[in-house]
């Protein structure tokens, strides 16, 4: 699915209509599969009538066009909360209809709203900015507090941001979203996308050279895409055909997080996979994994690595397909060393992960010295010292800050973590929806870095794998999420869900 920005949506009206099909033409189809929607719903739940609310904009015609179509078949009300609209045409062909109640009084519009079981919010569209009206949040409070009442919105919930996922005080809870010619990125990031429900396409007529004058096209992660790039695994399939993962993770106090990323990346289907840790960590990691080869390494006496262990982790990597680094790590100068000489030295596909990107916060141009790809996986704290901005610049525009850090390092693709991770490189970028809040908990990152890393290893371009791991991650977090709750679950359930994820894509 194609995301795009507001402004984009804008260029991208204006090049269909100089294709020749009109404003209103766009409006009509709009509205006509609105209704299409609204009328499957309202069977659905066994309704008769529903109330539009319109402001002055765009949207508001499209709830025209669609409320002249369901008006014979439905009761319909149409309640004008900012006086005649803009949208003169449709506007006029819905006047003339018959059987339309349309409501201008406060007092009866509220009245209404109290009444219905489905509301249709055309209040603003994707331009909001600001604040909500007081007549607007009284009406919003009243829909979100009531929850027999089933919203629909009309592009975008009122209140809520096209661009960065924003929302405004007073934003509707909506069960459903029907948005029209492409989505709107902000839909699918935190914390709009908590307020849209379902999101439904319809198509307006725009022709694909629209689309292809994008500056930075964004698209959505879908289980398409990963059924059309996980490669198949043959019948004559032997562990050589699979790849060699090597991965430099752990430390004396923090070996559950090599343990994670080593078992999910052995679950992801890596043909032959080695941790190199402290000899402490590899031991624990034989015991509950012993399909995975180890190689202890120097470390200091807090079983942090050294740079000592250069040498060998290089030696190791000749006959690897990717190496992730950082995951339980630790902290100290010794390792900021051996991770900057890692990456200048490492001639595969590589991974940085929690300590491997602390190790370059001060000094993140080391990156332009790597030899091959680098995948990093921050999530918001880390992207903000890597960026050296605070975590609530991050998060007000999380595509906008992976995207700045994949422009400047073009060798990169960023994974920015968190409610729509963002997968961006330097030309474009994706964002993921499956995934819950269950999975916010230490040791779900160490998880997700492995199956990348795993899928790099079998020979899956870097940007690919990375789309590919963040979706199934998300996707076994749903899994754990229905077995366990979201309170419950925790990070090594994900990989015990893997299985059943892998029972679609196998």
């Amino acid at each position: 699915m194609r995301l795009v920005t507001p402004l984009e949506m804008m260029k991208l009206e204006e090049k269909t209509n100089q294709a020749g099909i009109s404003y209103d033409a766009m409006m009509e189809c709009a509205g006509t599969g609105l209704a299409e929607h609204l009328t499957r719903l309202l069977t659905e739940r066994e309704c008769d009538s529903l109330v539009f609310l319109c402001g002055n904009g765009n949207n508001a015609g499209d709830c025209f066009v669609a409320a002249s179509k369901l008006a014979k078949p439905f009761r319909v009300t149409v309640c004008l909360l900012s006086g005649v609209p803009k949208t003169r045409t449709a506007y006029t062909k819905f006047k003339a209809m018959k059987g339309v109640t349309v409501l201008e009084d406060p007092e009866t519009i509220r009245e209404a709203v109290q009444q219905a079981a489905i509301i249709v919010d055309g209040i603003f569209g994707i331009g909001f900015r600001g604040t909500l009206s007081p007549f607007v949040k009284e009406l919003t409070a009243q829909i979100n507090a009531d929850p027999n009442v089933y919203c629909v919105a009309v592009d975008i919930p009122s209140g809520g941001s096209g661009l960065n996922g924003a929302v405004a005080e007073g934003t509707l809870h909506c069960d459903m979203t029907v948005t029209f010619g492409a989505a709107k990125i902000g839909l699918f990031l935190a914390p709009l996308s908590e307020y849209c429900g379902a999101i439904y396409l319809v198509e307006i007529g725009m022709p694909d050279e629209a689309f292809a004058m994008l500056e930075y096209p964004v698209s959505r992660i879908t289980a398409d895409f990963v059924h059309e790039n996980l490669p198949h695994r043959p019948a004559n399939a032997h562990k050589g055909m699979f790849g060699r993962l090597l991965c430099v993770a752990g430390s004396r106090n923090m070996p559950g997080a090599a343990i994670l990323a080593s078992k999910a990346a052995l679950r992801c289907g890596v043909g032959l996979y080695c941790l190199a840790s402290d000899a402490d960590v590899c031991r624990l990691l034989v015991a509950q994994a012993p399909e995975a080869m180890i190689q202890p390494l120097k470390a200091d006496a807090e079983g942090i690595l050294t740079p000592e262990s250069v040498p060998l982790i290089l030696e190791r990597a000749k006959a690897s397909n990717c190496v992730l680094i950082g995951c339980g790590l630790g902290q100290s100068d010794a390792l900021r060393r051996t991770v900057n000489a890692l990456i200048t030295g490492l001639e595969c596909p590589m991974i940085l992960d929690a300590d491997g990107l602390n190790a370059i916060a001060s000094g993140i141009d080391i990156l332009q010295k790597a030899k091959a790809k680098v995948v990093l996986t921050p999530h918001p704290g880390e992207m903000s010292r890597l960026l050296h901005c605070s975590v609530e610049e991050v998060q007000k525009d999380r595509l906008k800050a992976a995207r700045r850090f994949a422009a400047r390092f073009p060798n990169t693709v960023v994974v920015l973590k968190g409610a729509g991770t963002v997968v961006a490189t330097a030309e474009h970028a994706a964002i993921n929806t499956t995934g819950n809040s269950g999975m916010s908990k230490g040791g779900s990152g160490d998880v997700l870095a492995g199956m990348i890393a795993s899928f790099i290893a079998q020979d899956i371009e870097p940007e690919t794998a990375a789309k590919i791991g963040v979706y199934l991650h998300g996707l076994a977090g749903d899994c754990a999420a229905a077995e366990f709750t979201r309170r419950a679950m925790l990070p090594s359930d994900l990989i015990n869900q893997l299985p059943l994820v892998f029972g679609d894509y196998d």
